[in-house]
């Protein structure tokens, strides 16, 4: 285990995209394992307010039993990335099975976009994959995943000093989180419009 961190540390630093530089004022604000009912529009319905748009790396079978979700997401003019299928973690599943795992989300989804959950991969893994797909991290993290130790107004009061341009920003909207993303995306999005941000989607 702790070989396979120390591959991911590295692999963070020189393979996955964290930050898209940029000398205009743009965040790339960033959901992870839906689409779900319910927060799925909610984040939709947010990010229309101010006509941002973002990238949404979903799980296949979240996508697989909700289409109608994935197309509202596309229709919208928001990106698709690629969370595995069912949310494995690569540190206990073998290269090849998480591969074979990546590939069975891809035929529901159709991206070259790709986060691993947790934000972890091996480097065996990333052999297999890093031709097709490009690994995208995060250099902000909301915390709405915190849910033991969520503190609202920490979490907010991160968010507005920590934000720079460029910053892929982690969200989640799935069940799991929903009411801390309902808690803080509102109040954040609304900051980044005041404060003359635009937000982008990852292509």
């Amino acid at each position: 285990m702790i070989i396979k961190k120390i591959e991911n540390k590295i692999l963070r630093k020189f393979s996955y995209i964290s930050t898209v530089p940029s000398s205009e004022k743009i965040v790339y604000m960033t959901f992870d394992d839906g689409p779900e009912e319910g927060i799925t529009e909610f984040v939709l319905k947010e990010l229309e307010k101010y006509g941002f748009k973002a990238t949404f790396f979903c799980r296949g079978d979240n996508a697989e039993m909700h289409p109608e979700l994935l197309k509202r997401l596309q229709d919208e003019g928001h990106s698709i990335g690629n969370h595995t299928y069912n949310h494995i973690h690569a540190y206990e599943t073998s290269a090849k099975d998480y591969t074979k795992n990546v590939e069975a989300a891809d035929k529901v989804l159709h991206t070259s976009l790709f986060r691993p959950p947790h934000g972890s991969l091996t480097f065996a893994t990333w052999l297999r994959l890093h031709k097709k797909y490009q690994m995208y991290f995060w250099s902000l993290n909301s915390g709405d995943s915190d849910m033991e130790v969520f503190d609202y107004n920490r979490s907010l009061d991160n968010l507005k000093t920590s934000t720079k341009s460029g910053d892929i920003v982690l969200f989640h909207f799935c069940h799991r989180h929903e009411k801390e993303t309902m808690q803080l995306l509102p109040i954040y999005l609304q900051w980044l419009f005041e404060q003359g941000y635009v937000c982008k989607a990852i292509k």
